[in-house]
């Protein structure tokens, strides 16, 4: 858990950094994947390719709102480049697909729903969706890295991985800020309902995707207590009582100037 809350600024600074400092994917070795492999995933990362491959409309309007009222500018620009990396797993995930035969997903039931969800939901509901969302990615990754000898699709995994870190602490940290100054007794209801509406995601997660998951060694309690585990510390992280009243969390137009000149190079 990060000591302090990161600023709208330092989330952006983290973002640019990390588009830069990627891991390199060995593209020429091809999918590298067996048929008996490709069985048991490839359904499953169709479905994720195209979950990840999220023009985020909403969620950049909700955030613009959001800065209208409390200044917080840069966060509209945290927001869009977290929506590029989401995009680039989709691209990569695409890119492997391609090369194992498989075409990508155009449109499932899940997506349809969970994208209906997020558009009909304010900033708060709409993070704290996107928040369970990275989480179960977290497990889902794991155990689909772990499903295959392909060093490609491995790679690609532990790319996601690492992403996947930071975008479960930025969601979280945003929810800290959000319900800063709310009576305790909210914030536990608050908690308490995203903790049942997580139960809910991760059992129509696994009704998916357990298939390919038990392919990688993780039954149904190793990715239930996984889950959980990686769900018990973003609700740490989303505690408000961490946000510190002085603490800055916008600065100016500083972030658009660097993303300018990194563009220019």
């Amino acid at each position: 858990m990060d000591a302090k809350i990161r600023s709208s600024h330092e989330w952006c600074q983290y973002f640019l950094a990390n588009a830069g400092a990627l891991l390199e994917i060995a593209w020429e070795q091809g999918a590298g994947v067996t048929a008996v492999e490709l069985d048991a995933i490839a359904e499953s990362v169709r479905e994720f390719q195209l979950g990840e491959n999220a023009e985020g409309r909403h969620f950049v309007g909700s955030a613009k709102a959001y800065a209208a009222r409390s200044g917080d500018y840069e966060y509209i620009d945290a927001v869009r480049l977290l929506i590029g990396e989401e995009q680039r797993h989709a691209r990569t995930l695409a890119k492997f697909l391609e090369l194992a035969g498989v075409p990508v997903a155009q449109r499932t039931t899940a997506d349809a729903l969970f994208r209906w969800l997020r558009k009909r939901a304010g900033l708060e509901i709409c993070v704290s969706v996107l928040l369970s969302a990275e989480v179960i990615a977290k497990v889902y990754y794991a155990a689909l890295h772990d499903a295959t000898g392909s060093p490609v699709l491995r790679r690609v995994c532990e790319q996601i991985l690492r992403d996947e870190v930071e975008h479960v602490r930025f969601q979280a940290q945003r929810l800290a800020l959000l319900r800063a100054g709310r009576p305790r007794i909210l914030v536990l209801l608050g908690h308490a309902a995203h903790r049942a509406a997580f139960a809910g995601a991760c059992l129509v997660v696994w009704w998916k995707h357990g298939r390919a998951m038990r392919a990688g060694g993780f039954g149904f309690r190793r990715y239930w207590r996984e889950a959980w585990r990686e769900m018990r510390q973003a609700l740490v992280e989303m505690d408000p009582r961490r946000v510190r009243p002085t603490q800055n969390h916008h600065r100016g137009t500083e972030t658009r100037r660097m993303k300018r000149a990194m563009s220019a190079r």
